[in-house]
């Protein structure tokens, strides 16, 4: 089986295992990469044979520390990949997943060091997930989204900032930094957002809302 296959699946589990808390469902696997549940059952019985994965019937598929190991090596390839179309070559971030998706199989890792020492050994990738993943200790997939994404009117609890220091420091002191709360009030054509922060407005530019990253209040009804 080529190595490229094994790679999307172990990479698909450690997505699902961290968004569940809990082992990979064979159904959410097949509907994560848009395969028959047949195909699912093969490949995870293949990725056993090599001891990279468990699976449990009724409860589903867990990582191994082999599997682990690898699902973290080709997460964190992703990564920085991504990091490097969006912030170098100015990729949006769904061109940038996409993108990502084909090179990280190819790309060798002496590659991915020098292109990650070249960004500056960033902490976070563009959708405000941490790069350098600690695998004994794996949390929760993040539920968030970039401030430029959010709608008027809507509102939620600032997540975390990945900007530079100096611009980080200078957000503070405008109230705009991690648990605090944060509205949007209005957003300009020209791509700015005007938001209301410990009840007072500020204006920032697309480049920056697009790195504080928001978990939405959900509605009521």
């Amino acid at each position: 089986m080529h190595i490229d296959r094994f790679e999307e699946y172990l990479e698909t589990i450690l997505y699902l295992i961290r968004k569940n808390q809990a082992p990979a469902k064979t159904k959410q696997i097949s509907e994560e990469l848009n395969v028959s549940p047949p195909s699912v059952t093969e490949m995870i019985k293949k990725l056993h044979s090599s001891g990279l994965v468990e699976y449990t019937p009724y409860q589903g598929v867990e990582l191994t520390e082999k599997g682990t190991d690898q699902a973290i090596k080709i997460k964190r390839k992703h990564q920085v990949l991504e990091t490097f179309l969006v912030d170098v070559l100015h990729f949006d971030r769904k061109g940038a997943h996409k993108e990502a998706c084909e090179l990280e199989h190819a790309v060798s890792d002496a590659v991915l060091e020098r292109l990650y020492e070249f960004l500056g050994s960033p902490e976070y990738c563009p959708d405000g997930n941490p790069i350098n993943l600690d695998k004994d200790n794996i949390s929760r997939e993040e539920e968030f989204i970039p401030l430029d994404e959010m709608e008027e009117g809507s509102s939620g609890k600032i997540a975390r900032v990945t900007l530079s220091r100096d611009t980080k420091e200078r957000l503070s002191s405008l109230g705009i930094l991690t648990g605090e709360d944060i509205k949007v009030r209005r957003k300009q054509k020209q791509g700015s957002i005007s938001v209301i922060a410990v009840g007072s407005e500020v204006a920032l530019g697309r480049d920056v809302a697009k790195k504080i990253f928001i978990v939405p209040k959900r509605k009521t009804f």
